[in-house]
């Protein structure tokens, strides 16, 4: 059908309000972040929000939306430093490969099976990934040698203890939460978890918001002695009147 005159401006004033590019003259806030919670957003593929500002955009946060894949971001890969999309319908952890200044990156609250595309995250610290149905944490693999210091799980199907054994390439890996909330891990349940953990990664310096002793194990488990101190008794004199207590020597030999 051809369009009626007029009824194209109609319809870009019924737009929603979010869809409306960003001004020249926002402000520095507005212009380096971005913030739209439970306005229904379906797909980031040309959003205009994202799509207008390509060079200033460091941080998206679109909590809550009905966003079921990750895409159409690959231009913000030298710019973006914090991405939200927990509370969506994320199934595929995808599209991230470009993303390389990525430092936090929340994809809690989605239905997310297996960790993946973390390979080019070079400065990826902060995974959330709660809330998801995540039984592996193999795909961290990808991640090892990088700068991960903080990895959220709880809230998932990890069932297995030699799972950790995926984390043991995460060097500055200093927190860890498989449970929080009552939310948990199966393994957690496990005999033996806490111990386990705290002994197979000594990088650890919190697990489930709690301390660990983990600077004090080593990578065999052993606990590491303290180092010995010195005495605080002076040492023994040499002299004779000193070396020799009276009151316990042997009695002389009897007269002959």
């Amino acid at each position: 059908a051809l369009a009626v005159p007029g009824q194209q401006a109609d319809a870009a004033e019924a737009l929603p309000r979010r869809c409306a590019p960003m001004s020249a003259d926002a402000d520095e806030a507005e212009s380096t972040s971005l913030s739209l919670l439970n306005e229904g957003v379906i797909s980031l593929e040309g959003l205009p929000q994202i799509s207008a500002r390509p060079a200033r955009l460091t941080s998206i946060n679109l909590h809550c939306n009905r966003i079921s894949t990750i895409g159409g971001l690959d231009h913000l890969g030298s710019c973006l430093t914090s991405l939200n999309l927990s509370s969506n319908r994320i199934q595929v952890m995808g599209g991230l490969c470009h993303l390389r200044r990525l430092e936090t990156l929340d994809l809690s609250c989605n239905e997310i099976s297996a960790i993946d595309d973390l390979a080019a995250l070079g400065s990826l610290r902060r995974l959330l990934l709660s809330y998801n149905r995540i039984s592996s944490l193999a795909g961290l693999l990808q991640s090892h040698g990088g700068p991960l210091e903080a990895l959220e799980a709880y809230g998932n199907q990890i069932s297995l203890l030699r799972e950790a054994e995926y984390l043991r390439g995460l060097p500055r890996l200093g927190s860890l939460v498989l449970f929080r909330h009552g939310a948990t891990n199966p393994v957690c349940g496990e005999p033996g978890y806490r111990a386990r953990l705290v002994s197979l990664l000594p990088q650890l310096r919190t697990l489930d918001g709690v301390a660990t002793t983990a600077s004090r194990i080593t990578p065999a488990g052993a606990p590491t002695l303290p180092p010995p101190q010195p005495s605080l008794s002076p040492p023994p004199t040499t002299t004779a009147s000193s070396s020799i207590d009276h009151h316990h020597q042997p009695p002389p030999p009897p007269p002959p």
